[in-house]
């Protein structure tokens, strides 16, 4: 795979979980402690919102494997490799939200 298709299937595995995550909930109900209180009227801009920070909690939650690859094998640093970590790292944590969408659409 080509390094940009690697980018494009860890942002797409970030979206995905940002979707259709378990944890979506979870944010949602937490959020009077981080919406500011103009947003707090639209239910779809709040269901947005909680739904990018999920999405950038999982990519950046995915990318500590990879940095600590890098960190304990200098010999991979900067390679596909660390991307590889990287995605499969992604993956994992989009498991219960791929469950979820599953879930969803059959049924």
């Amino acid at each position: 795979m080509d390094r940009s298709q690697i980018y494009a299937l860890i942002l797409g595995l970030a979206a995905v979980n940002g979707l259709f995550s378990p944890y979506l909930d979870l944010v949602v109900a937490l959020a009077p402690l981080w919406v500011p209180t103009w947003l707090t009227g639209s239910p779809s801009a709040l269901f947005y919102t909680a739904s990018l920070l999920t999405a950038t909690t999982t990519l950046l939650a995915s990318g500590i494997p990879a940095a600590i690859a890098e960190r304990l094998a200098p010999a991979i640093r900067g390679t596909d490799r660390v991307l590889g970590i990287w995605a499969v790292s992604a993956a994992i944590l989009t498991l219960p939200g791929l469950a979820r969408l599953i879930f969803v659409v059959a049924g």
